[in-house]
């Protein structure tokens, strides 16, 4: 399973692989560390599966692309007018300079990983194969007041210490069992991009009734090589990739596919806390108000990706949180979702108080 979110997560995990100095170390100005890694030191190669595992800086062939204007600075470490040299990978630093501890699964089994989620999703779910996807993901804040509670469009306020979305990954290739971790913190994904931090803060989101911000993303199969690559921006800038080796029934491809929000309420305190899914309105409130998922391809039998011809939706508790479909000329087929959640009377719109945000909005590409 790959698990692809646009989110403020807040990971406190160190990141693996063979001790590597930095070739040059970038202070953030929102506080962050980044580190430019030497390429072929990164810690997908502590992975015992990729041992052997020689290094594809390009698919074999690229997606079609459309020409467009990127948003310049887009993390906000770009500000900063540095920038990782060639050959190098910029990985936002925890705890060890060195990346160099391999840690374990994050979540202990299947069922510690779906504990306390609600969902709100588009999905296809037909069994027939599938080898990519494409979308645009609505960027939000949304709140989050407990402390071990995340959105996707997600917010985990034991990881990152801040309110910013940021950018992950998480991949599994055993349903959680004992395999499992996010962005770079563990041996699998394969980064290439000297250009693209995980888990880095983004510095635009959505405004509600005003400006809206999405983000591109695709992940697609290789047919030559079978690894699955991870694209970002409508130019498709290169992020790096899952390699074949790491995956069973994905080696060949996916069987669904599934877009939209998460969030995770574990209810410790005993009493219902704010937490939005997306903007925090309901999907009915549509474009400007409520998050989107929108421009969605898919790559099935023919293994090129064409505009989605039909999907579903689901959401598991739509008197907090909602999905809807809909169809314009410019965003095609598409979804709205998100929610309030249980808020308590006098919760509104505004300021976070001491919470922390973690915004997601997601891809699945399951086995």
């Amino acid at each position: 399973m790959i698990l692809l979110m646009m989110t403020l997560l807040h990971l406190l995990i160190t990141v693996g692989a063979s001790a590597s100095t930095p070739a040059l170390s970038i202070k953030s100005p929102d506080g962050d560390v980044i580190d430019c890694i030497d390429i072929y030191n990164q810690p997908a190669f502590s992975n015992p599966l990729l041992k052997s595992h020689e290094l594809q800086e390009f698919p074999t062939e690229m997606p079609n692309l459309e020409i467009a204007a990127e948003t310049p600075n887009w993390q906000v470490w770009h500000t900063t007018g540095e920038k990782c040299p060639p050959r190098t990978i910029p990985i936002r630093r925890t705890t060890d300079i060195s990346h160099s501890k391999y840690p374990k699964p994050y979540y202990k089994s299947l069922a510690d990983a779906t504990r306390g989620h609600k969902y709100a999703i588009g999905f296809i779910r037909n069994g027939g194969p599938i080898y990519g996807t494409r979308a645009s993901l609505n960027v939000w804040e949304p709140l989050v007041e407990a402390a071990d509670d995340f959105s996707l469009s997600q917010i985990s306020p034991e990881r990152y210490h801040d309110h910013q979305p940021r950018f992950f990954t998480f991949w599994t290739r055993d349903a959680y069992n004992n395999t499992g971790c996010y962005s770079t913190h563990c041996g699998g994904f394969v980064q290439t991009s000297s250009t693209i931090a995980l888990e880095a803060a983004i510095t635009r989101t959505s405004a509600f009734g005003g400006p809206q911000f999405d983000i591109t993303i695709q992940i697609w199969k290789d047919q030559s090589s079978g690894n699955w690559w991870l694209g970002l921006g409508r130019n498709m800038e290169l992020v790096g990739y899952w390699p074949a080796a790491i995956f069973t029934g994905l080696a060949d491809h996916a069987e669904k596919v599934e877009w939209g929000g998460e969030v995770l309420s574990l209810n410790s305190t005993g009493t219902n806390t704010i937490l939005q899914m997306g903007s925090g309105e309901f999907a009915e409130k549509g474009f400007g108000k409520a998050a989107y998922v929108c421009n969605i391809l898919v790559a099935e039998n023919n293994q090129t990706l064409v505009p989605v011809q039909d999907f579903g939706v689901q959401a598991q508790f739509p008197k907090y949180y909602s999905v809807k479909r809909s169809q314009t000329k410019g965003c095609g087929k598409h979804f709205y979702f998100g929610g309030p959640g249980q808020t308590r009377s006098g919760a509104v719109r505004g300021t976070l108080a001491s919470a922390l945000l973690l915004l997601y909005l997601a891809f699945f590409l399951c086995v």
